[in-house]
């Protein structure tokens, strides 16, 4: 397989990027997915131009194993195609204030990644470790847990489930989240965590 040159590499993720924003990849289920990834082979300014330079079963596998794992990652602010997307969330801030309130605060030198967690404090000097992502992704919530769990028995931990919109959890999801934080014997909310465009510039 030969090496993607760089201006097509950029001229790809910038379409499919392009394309991730139109749909709100992140809100799209499995099967939706998956016949995005068979338009994406088809594509005459993505499967077509990456056709030069891999065989055609391989496309699908760059492109959900590169730029579409990145996505979510790059909504948060961080990874390499964070400046190709017009969307982003608010950001730890916003998660932990939901969360915890107005007087948390996350340290910016504890933010980590695969899954988005940190440490925050209020004014008293009070810590406490939160981690947060969609209800998918609550395996990794939970065992990232355990792992703070086992470094400090006594760490407050808040287990934060974000959803797109106001609509709560369906109930019996919401009951398995409770069963699972009380396992490691953290704290668990769910709050309203959505994409939003980006402002080109700020309003003066």
């Amino acid at each position: 397989m030969a090496a993607i040159p760089l201006e097509v590499r950029t001229e790809v993720i910038t379409e499919l990027v392009r394309q991730f924003d139109a749909v709100r990849w992140e809100e799209l289920s499995a099967h939706s997915a998956s016949e995005m990834y068979d338009r994406f082979v088809k594509d005459p300014k993505i499967g077509l131009r990456l056709s030069a330079f891999m065989p055609a079963e391989k496309i699908r596998v760059w492109i959900k194993d590169g730029p579409a794992k990145d996505y979510r990652r790059a909504l948060e602010g961080i990874g390499p195609i964070a400046s190709f997307t017009n969307r982003a969330y608010p950001g730890p801030q916003s998660v932990v204030r939901l969360a915890l309130g107005d007087q948390w605060v996350p340290r910016a030198d504890t933010i980590e990644e695969k899954p988005m967690r940190c440490f925050a404090e209020d004014p008293r000097g009070q810590s406490m470790f939160v981690i947060w992502g969609p209800l998918s992704a609550i395996q990794g919530l939970i065992w990232n847990s355990c792992l703070i769990r086992v470094q400090d028995p006594l760490k407050p931990i808040t287990v934060v489930v974000t959803k797109p919109n106001s609509a709560p959890l369906a109930a019996a999801d919401w009951r398995l989240v409770e069963a699972l934080s009380d396992i490691v014997d953290a704290d668990c909310k769910q709050v309203t965590y959505a994409v939003s465009r980006k402002f080109e510039s700020w309003p003066s």
